[in-house]
């Protein structure tokens, strides 16, 4: 470990915010905290990065081969078999959804074991335990930039270039990181106080799927169910990467907004929960 990220851990040893009865009122100083050690942040996720395809035969290969076959299969199926209808092709379309939707889940699934596993080094010295899932979630950025690669290249193929629109992106990307984050902190504290939390993720997510409009547009919910698509978040981020990337169309700053709010709302409340829970770590590990 890199001399600079040695003293960082070193010194939090000496400075404990990890108080017992951690407040609303903490919150600004555990960010700062938190940015003081950016660059152990920028260590975790290189190393969790370095790790995830170790001794894999295919390598970095692994995160082309995910989402090109997802999107293969689901394409086959409900392009081909269900006929589904959409004004672009079927491919290009599940794919926009399928990227954001791959980060979030396994964004969520890495982050919820990230202390866990991590706890040899939960348990000897102390740092800002949110390190951990905000790198789990960093490290799912590589894979998507990897697939976004691929859809630069359908899009290519199927003339179907982006317009100046694609200029929302980061913002989009931002805002669903945040939300991700928001979710993250808490399933990976409440993993530790029961082990049971990673499994309910994965029901949770096999379902949060169904009810996403990942392979189908959000036309083919009938208005009597469209309440369930409204108030899930990830609905309103998939539809508005549709929006910039094949529709040509501003996302809508209302829409914008409102995903703001709700991704910045999910980040505090979950930071909060996170916080009031670390103080107990290294005793429940």
């Amino acid at each position: 470990m890199r001399p600079r990220v040695m003293s960082q851990l070193q010194d939090t040893r000496r400075q404990s915010l990890m108080r017992p009865h951690f407040g609303v009122f903490d919150l600004w100083a555990a960010f700062a905290d938190f940015w003081q050690r950016r660059t152990l942040l920028w260590h975790m996720t290189s190393r969790h990065l370095r790790g995830q395809y170790k001794q894999s035969i295919l390598g970095y290969a692994w995160a082309f081969v995910n989402p090109l076959s997802q999107m293969l299969i689901l394409s086959f199926v409900f392009s081909t078999i269900i006929r589904v209808q959409t004004d672009v092709p079927y491919s290009l379309f599940i794919l926009v959804g399928l990227l954001p939707w791959i980060f979030f889940s396994t964004a969520l699934v890495s982050a919820t074991d990230s202390v866990v596993n991590a706890g040899s080094l939960v348990t000897k010295v102390y740092f800002p335990r949110e390190v951990l899932p905000t790198a789990a979630v960093f490290t799912k950025l590589v894979d998507l930039a990897f697939g976004l690669l691929i859809l630069a290249g359908l899009m290519v193929y199927f003339g179907h270039p982006p317009e100046w629109t694609v200029v929302w992106l980061p913002v989009l990307f931002f805002i669903h990181i945040v939300f991700t984050l928001g979710l993250a902190l808490p399933l990976a504290a409440l993993n530790i106080y029961f082990h049971d939390v990673r499994f309910l993720v994965g029901v949770a997510l096999t379902l949060w799927f169904y009810l996403t409009p990942v392979i189908y547009p959000v036309s083919y919910v009938p208005d009597k169910y469209r309440i369930v698509f409204d108030l899930n978040p990830n609905s309103l981020f998939i539809n508005a990467y549709r929006r910039v990337l094949l529709d040509g169309l501003n996302p809508g700053l209302d829409r914008v907004l409102a995903g703001l709010a709700i991704a910045a709302l999910t980040f505090l409340i979950g930071y909060f929960l996170f916080k009031r829970m670390e103080s107990d770590f290294a005793d429940r590990i």
